[in-house]
């Protein structure tokens, strides 16, 4: 279970002092600090929030609705109790209770203006309190007891039902009272607070003190229960509403970004399938290249392996099977004798064979003039064939004995 941080917000601006107290996970409550918002709000990463608002700003009453789906009863009550109010009841932010037996449901109505500055120091450090309670709600209550009274010097808050109470100055406290309890004086419980000195005996009543608390929020954070108060995080309040609104904000924005992001998957996919077929047609290539190079190797295993084993055997087989050398005196020829093209060619028992194709058999001519004042390399004409799109020629070189 995750701690608890407990705040009493009476002025929700960060550099005035707010009291709040940490809640253990066994329940314990730590001391009660006094110190700026901002500095509290800084203990809540991780925790629990709870927050406990002032009782005079939330009105506390109950309506009766055909209906057990709590977002019904939260749109209709506004229209059911708006002669209860004197504001229009636009204006006001309406939380819902568990349903009585009866059918009724309690209702906690507050100005939606209050909610948005309660709310707005949390919205500022991007929180949002697990819950918002008004003090009235938070006094002890028990339905054979006697009423709950919070004194404090300036103000006084009473609990006088399930969901029920008031909170009042002390000089009207007497008259409230009265107003609740319809003629019949009720049973008090006075919870003290340390340093206070008040009598109240002059109130008539049975009276319970219940002493021994160092500050307000102490009395209230020990006697909250969840079960038996309101939260006024609901409707358009609500943390998960608050999340589908920003959603809603963000959807356009978030399914372009999908959208791109699966774009770009299929380009690439595209793209990999591409380049897998050029991969293959290039080693389809590669492999028909070596066996016009070396017809004896009738079987591609391993490509790269086999043509390097085949240059080292032709690095080191001697003049008789010199491949570089041969290959050499190719590229020079035919650069020195314009007008022959090499169509193929063929390393074979350690001669090379080439296929060139000329315009004319005076090119061959050149060419074996070019080799007679090369030594080193033998030049064999196979055969030369002229026809109507010029001459074909096949040649054997083979390196000379002497070089």
């Amino acid at each position: 279970m995750r701690e608890t941080l407990f705040l009493r917000l009476r002025e929700p601006a960060l550099d005035v002092p707010c009291a709040h107290a940490l809640g253990g996970a066994d329940g314990a409550l730590l001391h009660v600090r006094e110190a700026p918002l901002r500095e509290a709000l800084a203990l809540a990463a991780g925790r629990r929030l709870v927050v406990f608002v002032p009782g005079a700003e939330v009105r506390l009453t109950q309506v009766k609705v055909p209906s057990r789906q709590p977002a019904k009863v939260l749109q209709a009550a506004p229209y059911l109790l708006e002669d209860q109010f004197a504001e229009d009841v636009e204006t006001l932010h309406f939380a819902l209770g568990p349903r009585a037996g009866d059918g009724t449901y309690p209702i906690a109505a507050v100005s939606k203006t209050h909610m948005e500055r309660w709310l707005a120091p949390f919205r500022e450090h991007h929180l949002m309190p697990d819950w918002l309670v008004p003090e009235t709600l938070a006094l002890p209550w028990d339905e054979s007891a006697a009423w709950a009274v919070l004194a404090e010097p300036a103000q006084i808050t009473a609990r006088t039902g399930a969901y029920a109470g008031f909170s009042c100055l002390p000089q009207d406290f007497e008259l409230f009272l009265q107003l609740a309890e319809g003629g019949t004086p009720h049973a008090l419980r006075i919870l003290v607070i340390q340093g206070a000195s008040a009598d109240y005996t002059a109130l008539q009543r049975p009276l319970e003190l219940l002493p021994g608390y160092a500050h307000p929020l102490e009395a209230l954070a020990r006697h909250w229960r969840p079960a038996r108060s309101i939260n006024l995080l609901q409707g358009p309040y609500s943390p998960r509403e608050t999340l589908q609104r920003y959603w809603r904000q963000w959807r356009v924005a978030a399914a372009l970004l999908a959208a791109a992001f699966l774009l770009g998957i299929a380009v690439n996919g595209v793209e990999a399938v591409r380049l897998k077929r050029a991969a293959a047609a290039q080693e389809a290539a590669n492999e028909a290249r070596f066996h016009q190079l070396f017809p004896s190797e009738v079987r591609v295993v391993d490509l790269q392996a086999q043509a390097e084993q085949q240059l080292a055997l032709a690095r080191g087989a001697g003049a008789g099977n010199n491949l570089f050398l041969l290959l050499q005196q190719t590229a020079e020829s035919l650069s020195a004798t314009p007008g022959l093209t090499l169509k193929n060619l063929e390393f074979r028992d350690g001669a090379l064979l080439l296929d060139l194709a000329g315009n004319d058999l005076q090119v061959l001519e050149k060419l074996r003039g070019w080799f007679a004042t090369h030594p080193g390399v033998n030049l064999e004409v196979q055969s030369a064939d002229a026809g109507e799109n010029g001459v074909q020629i096949r040649l054997k070189l083979s390196v000379a004995k002497s070089a």
